[in-house]
Parts: C-alpha cells; sequence; structure tokens
C-alpha cells in the first residue's frame, strides 16, 4: 500500500500454505484501492481460484497470454485497444496461483507490459502482486521430468531477483487443530519423517484400514454421513468431498455414491466422433469406452440433488468456471438446470446446455475425439 501511495513500482509475491489468508489479503487489498478509486485487474492461474476474487478472470483470458508460451512471446494486445487503455489506467494487478504458471507465461505479461506502457520498469511500472504455494501444484509439463517441472517454475525467471516476498505463515483455516496444520506444512516443506523415500505416514485417526470394497462403503458414510436426508442441502455438499487420483477410483465412488441419493436417476448418454474420421474408422462402442480425466464419463448419471463439477470455463464471470462445484437442480433433454456451491457466485442458479469436450495432443490417444 506504501508503494502505490507514493506511486511507485514495485513486483511483490506473497508466499503461504493453503489456508493461511492469501484470499482474504487480496480481497481486502482490492476493498481498499477500489474504495480509493484506483482500477485494479484480478487474476489467477486457475478459472477456480479467480471465481474466489471480486472481478476475477483467469490471466489468460485477461491478458491473451499465448497457450504454449515460448521464450520471446508476448501477449495477443494492441497498443490502440479498449484493453491496453484500460492497463494504462490500472493502478495493481493481482495473480492468485502464480507457481502454476509457467515462467515463459509471466514473462510474455512482462514484455507486453513495458512496450503498451512505454516503461523499461518490471510489468512496465505497475504495482504486481502475485501469491500462491509452491508446496502445491507446480507448472505442468506433459510428460516432463522433475527438473524440467522445476525449471519452468516462475521461480527460475530472471524477474525472480526483482521480486519482493511476503511471508503468510499462520494456517487460519485449521487454527482449531493446530497439529494437523503444522503436520500439513511438514509434508509441504518435505521435512516430515518418509517410508520407502516418497511415502509418509498417515495419522491412526485420519485412515480407514483396507478391506477390500465395504471400506469405500465406510469411507462414503463417513464424509457422506445421513446422505438421504441431504439430498437438497447446498451447505451439506458444499463441505465436503472425495479426492482420488485415478479416474478409475472417480468412477467407482460416483455410481456407489449417485445410488444412496432419493429420486429417479437420469443417464445422459454423449455421442462421440473422431475429428476428421470421415470413413468412420473407429467403432463407436470403443470411443465410448474411451475415459479421460478432462472428459465426462460416455454414460453420466445425474439425480436432482446429487453435486456436478464443471469441466469447462464456459463463463468465469458468473462464476461458471472449470472445476466450480454445482448442485443439480432440474434435468432437461439437452440441458441441465443447477445451483453454483462455491466462488463469489454462491447462490446463483444456472443452465448448462450441451458442448462438444475435445481431447488435447497430449492425451495419449492417436486422435482428437469429439464428445458432445
Amino acid at each position: 500500500m506504501n508503494t502505490i501511495d507514493r506511486r511507485e513500482s514495485g513486483v511483490f509475491f506473497v508466499d503461504g500454505p493453503g489456508g493461511s489468508g492469501k484470499t482474504f489479503l487480496y480481497r481486502a487489498i482490492i476493498a481498499e484501492l477500489r474504495n480509493k478509486g484506483h482500477i485494479v485487474l484480478v487474476t489467477a492461474s486457475s478459472g477456480i481460484a479467480a471465481a474466489l476474487l471480486p472481478g476475477g478472470r483467469t490471466t489468460h483470458s485477461r491478458f491473451k497470454i499465448p497457450i504454449n508460451a515460448e521464450p520471446s512471446s508476448i501477449c495477443n494486445i494492441s497498443k490502440q485497444s479498449d484493453l491496453a487503455k484500460l492497463i494504462r489506467q490500472t493502478t495493481a494487478i493481482i495473480w492468485d496461483e502464480a507457481p502454476m504458471a509457467n515462467k515463459e507465461s509471466v514473462q510474455s505479461l512482462y514484455r507486453t507490459l513495458r512496450d503498451i506502457l512505454t516503461n523499461d520498469m518490471p510489468f512496465g511500472g505497475k504495482v504486481m502482486v502475485m501469491g500462491g504455494d509452491f508446496r502445491q501444484v507446480l507448472p505442468v509439463v506433459s510428460k516432463g521430468s522433475k527438473s524440467q517441472m522445476i525449471s519452468a517454475s516462475i521461480v527460475k525467471s530472471h524477474l525472480w531477483a526483482s521480486t519482493k516476498i511476503l511471508y503468510l505463515r499462520q494456517n487460519m483455516r485449521s487454527s482449531n487443530d493446530p497439529v494437523f496444520a503444522e503436520y500439513l506444512v511438514h509434508i509441504g516443506d518435505g521435512i516430515e519423517p518418509t517410508i520407502h523415500k516418497d511415502f509418509v505416514r498417515i495419522q491412526t485417526n485420519m485412515a480407514i484400514s483396507w478391506e477390500g470394497e465395504t471400506s469405500l462403503h465406510k469411507l462414503i458414510e463417513e464424509i457422506f454421513s445421513n446422505l438421504q436426508s441431504h439430498g437438497w442441502d447446498a451447505s451439506y455438499m458444499v463441505e465436503r468431498a472425495i479426492l482420488t487420483p485415478k479416474n478409475h477410483d472417480v468412477q467407482q465412488l460416483n455410481d456407489i455414491i449417485i445410488n444412496k441419493f432419493l429420486g429417479q436417476e437420469r443417464n445422459l448418454v454423449s455421442f462421440d466422433e473422431v475429428e476428421g474420421d470421415v470413413n468412420n474408422l473407429y467403432q463407436q462402442e470403443y470411443l465410448n469406452s474411451v475415459s479421460t480425466g478432462r472428459l465426462p464419463p460416455h454414460v453420466l448419471k445425474v439425480k436432482k440433488g446429487a453435486p456436478l463439477m464443471l469441466l469447462r470455463n464456459i463463463d468465469p464471470k458468473a462464476g461458471l468456471c472449470n472445476g466450480t462445484r454445482l448442485l443439480c437442480r432440474g434435468t432437461f433433454q439437452n440441458m441441465l438446470d443447477v445451483e453454483i456451491l462455491t466462488s463469489y457466485h454462491c447462490g446463483r442458479r444456472a443452465f448448462l446446455p450441451r458442448i462438444k469436450h475435445k481431447t488435447t495432443e497430449n492425451s495419449g490417444l492417436p486422435f482428437i475425439l469429439i464428445r458432445k
């Protein structure tokens, strides 16, 4: 704030573990600056993080950053555009979850702002506030080694040397359980004792011993207790989630949980095709069996009152972005009626149409699958 009041430039990074209050801090800064009449551009590397901030957008959509940025890339913003005019009037830029971004994306914005503002200061002299947690997801380098992922991180950028790092250390989210908060930080910092090199021992009170499929039912009952009496309860659903690293387990858990909801099940079936396959070389049965983490299943089972997760950025301004948690309020032939459970737009209703999803080139398939 002192840097802004003195009309100076500065690059800051707010470093803190999950739950230490980074989002709270950004919202306080945004409210203070906008109250004083300043313009603040609020962005995040992921849509789900952007939706937590007032006026938040993904950094790529806000600044037209190339998807696959290279060492010489610049953003697709002309000096005469309305966006360039907005940038000139902007006091500060906030970029949440910056450690997820490739350093080339950050450097593309750095070069673009210097060009638009005709200023050789870092980021064209604007106050830049980045933030995030290096204990979480680093830039994804497809099939890359550990060293390649580290090399793509912003700490390996030449900009890092001129960045002032500010630390948030106290876990506010787990303030009632300091032992668990400390345990999390120890894992993140790599100082928790490990077994067989990469495994940490889970505390006994946090684990359910594996005894086959009965353990899955025990886990579901532990997380979604009395589910049948909470089918339409948005506050109940938003406080619960089961995370698992494998798509097969996701499908298995979803099939078990959806059967526990009251009401009639609706099976929404996709239409699958291969891009450019005019000779129909691939059988429909095979295409229907393809399951990747970025696509919905061929048969999507839904019930009224069941939670859903959005897999695409449909309308980030309205809170509909990749990772948004929803509650199904109704089903139609080509549309779903949903309520947003998370983010700044919590409680808002929306209609989701049928849309086409495409696999990417690095999905491991020899073709591009289009699933509607």
